[in-house]
């Protein structure tokens, strides 16, 4: 009876070693795979033309809307023209920065430019569209890269092929055409 009770002990803690070593190995796999700020920046730097716009459960595309985003070097730039809120037209073009850290991306515009045409004339605001870097957590989803808001429903997504914003209230679809 005792060769039993201690044969239960010695197998008791060999699973416990091969369990330690198997989440050791685990956290040092998902380790090793956290891709660098530089390869990170080569999947995501590009240029990206607008596919189509989710917005109100309808879809728009080109040319009834349409937009550039641009991310470059630490730069990013965004321009857009839509035309399918009648009556009124609007342009919106803004450039800034974007700071890549390991787990975090954080953006702002420098400056904002919004032009809308309605029947009774033309008006343009300057004024950016929020005050500051918006923070970003990054991570890594079925080879997507996923850049979430800290604070609101905010997400971009990257893919080989392209990019999609989301706010809440409307989604932008991006087709990638060049790599940086």
């Amino acid at each position: 009876m005792n060769l039993i009770h201690r044969s239960q002990i010695q197998m008791l803690a060999t699973l416990q070693v091969f369990g330690i070593l198997a989440l050791a190995s685990f956290a040092m796999l998902g380790w090793a795979e956290e891709p660098s700020v530089e390869a990170l920046k080569a999947r995501i730097e590009g240029v990206y033309v607008l596919q189509e716009w989710h917005r109100h459960g309808e879809i728009f595309r080109p040319p009834l809307v349409d937009a550039r985003t641009v991310l470059l070097n630490g730069h990013i730039m965004f321009i857009s023209h839509d035309w399918a809120q009648e009556p009124n037209k609007t342009t919106v073009a803004g450039y800034g920065i974007y700071i890549l850290e390991p787990g975090k991306f954080s953006y702002r515009y420098e400056r904002s430019s919004m032009v809308t045409q309605t029947a009774a004339g033309t008006s343009v605001s300057e004024n950016l569209p929020w005050e500051g870097l918006r923070p970003f957590a990054t991570s890594i989803e079925n080879n997507e890269i996923r850049f979430r808001a800290k604070n609101g429903p905010r997400e971009f997504r990257f893919t080989a092929g392209g990019m999609s914003y989301s706010d809440g209230n409307q989604v932008r679809v991006y087709r990638r055409v060049t790599d940086k």
